[in-house]
């Protein structure tokens, strides 16, 4: 009987991941699809406060994140939970979520989706980083082109799309 592999051994570290700039926030892409053979992604965020996304749902991927320092807010499918160090958040697919960075320090956390295919959303919407730091706070206004198209593609749409609200409301 035949081993079979899903994807190909791998190690990446922040200092060599993809680093992007998108919405004040700096994402290390320490896993891709092409990592995994599609199965998941792990993307690192450090975030500013009062940063974060208005109400969205991903479609076609779950979504988890842990924090590993500072503090965000979340709002899942209309529960609101404070996450902190050490927390974890689980987000299946088509569920309304949005979250806010809320402490009084920069948050670091892992964002990790299955299947993979999210990272592709922000490797084809942002900018690469200039440097391995938050990027100039502003650099990206709501109404941009990179940000409009990262929030109305495939991996992600806004929650208050007709057909995101029908599927929020079958479950």
């Amino acid at each position: 009987m035949d081993l079979i592999v899903s994807g190909n051994p791998f190690a990446h570290s922040r200092d060599d991941a993809p680093a992007r700039w998108l919405l004040d926030i700096l994402w290390l892409v320490l896993a891709s699809g092409e990592d995994t053979n599609g199965e998941y992604s792990v993307i690192e965020q450090f975030m500013p406060v009062g940063s974060g996304p208005p109400p969205h749902i991903h479609p076609f991927e779950d979504e988890a994140f842990y924090v590993m320092s500072g503090e965000m807010t979340a709002v899942i499918g209309g529960q609101e939970v404070v996450l902190g160090p050490g927390s974890l958040g689980h987000l299946p697919r088509n569920v309304v979520h949005e979250f806010k960075v809320t402490g009084t320090e920069v948050c670091h956390c892992l964002n990790y989706y299955t299947p993979a295919g999210f990272e592709q959303a922000i490797l084809g919407c942002s900018r690469p980083a200039e440097r391995r730091e938050l990027p100039p706070p502003g650099l990206d206004a709501w109404d941009s082109t990179q940000v409009v198209r990262f929030f109305n593609n495939y991996w992600v749409a806004p929650a208050n799309l007709p057909w995101a609200q029908q599927k929020w409301s079958r479950g």
